[in-house]
């Protein structure tokens, strides 16, 4: 299994559009990995996770090509996750996709609403695009992998989900955006146990300690990491990693944060970033 980070920044990327504070002042000059886009990954060149609008850049980039793209996985509705406006360029004109081509974007029932109303009509009659509607641990199949649904602790109303991928012989966990997971997300995977070979988690606040529910930082990755051995969900040879990064985190700066990440056992992510799982 190939794993790409495209993006891993939150909704204000790094550097931020309308700031010069420290982190953004010295991400701009520095460019490179300190630079930060929108969330977005993508396995294997052929399910992506989160549409922003950044996608056009990401692929560009990154030299993908979405006609081998069939499917999609959306963690909630919030903008800088999903820009649903894009899916309109899949309709005839906009784009010319060859024969049988089909994109499934599978979300929340709130996601739905955003992503039905940009389907129905002639990207339905065509039968190039759907969306299936997935809800908190329901497994499903998704472009030859099997996906598990798992609730976030996020905005209520944008219909948080974050996601356990496996192809049937590796398996990774990307968990953004939420907080450490609540009780019923332990008991599920006590109770069905499973291993896994890479586990991405929320890092908004690097190193500003939390003071609200619906991201993370260090601490509380690191929470995440020791439970997640404690149960047998990981072992020593899981590749963790920190990722979704906004500027008014301390030590956001990549530079800066990456040996404070190692000295706990993470990774740190960087846009474009290839993990072989």
């Amino acid at each position: 299994m190939l794993f790409q980070f495209l993006g891993t920044a939150a909704a204000e990327g790094v550097p931020a559009l309308f700031c010069n504070c420290d982190t953004c002042t010295r991400s701009r000059r520095d460019g490179g990995r300190a630079v930060r886009t929108r969330s977005q990954a993508i396995i294997d060149n052929r399910l992506l996770i989160d549409f922003p609008a950044d996608t056009y850049g990401h692929v560009l980039k990154n030299g993908i090509d979405l006609i081998g793209v069939s499917g999609c996985l959306i963690t909630h509705r919030h903008a800088d996750h999903l820009y649903p406006t894009d899916i309109d360029m899949l309709r005839q004109g906009y784009s010319h996709l060859p024969e049988g081509y089909h994109l499934t974007f599978c979300g929340s029932a709130a996601v739905g609403e955003f992503i039905t109303p940009r389907i129905s009509g002639a990207l339905e009659k065509a039968g190039t695009c759907s969306f299936k509607e997935v809800a908190p641990f329901e497994v499903f199949e998704v472009s030859g992998y099997t996906v598990t649904a798992l609730p976030a602790l996020h905005d209520k109303n944008s219909g948080p989900l974050f996601y356990d991928i496996t192809d049937g012989e590796k398996r990774v966990l990307y968990a953004h955006d939420t907080h450490f997971f609540g009780d019923e997300v332990w008991e599920y995977l006590t109770k069905n146990p499973r291993r896994y070979d890479m586990v991405s988690l929320d890092c908004t606040n690097a190193c500003l300690p939390l003071t609200y529910i619906g991201h993370m930082g260090l601490e509380e990755n690191v929470k995440v990491k020791n439970r997640l051995l404690e149960i047998g969900c990981a072992d020593s040879d899981t590749h963790f990693i920190c990722n979704h990064f906004s500027h008014n985190g301390i030590n956001v700066h990549y530079d800066d944060f990456v040996p404070l990440a190692l000295a706990q056992g993470f990774s740190v992510s960087y846009d474009g970033m290839k993990v072989v799982v």
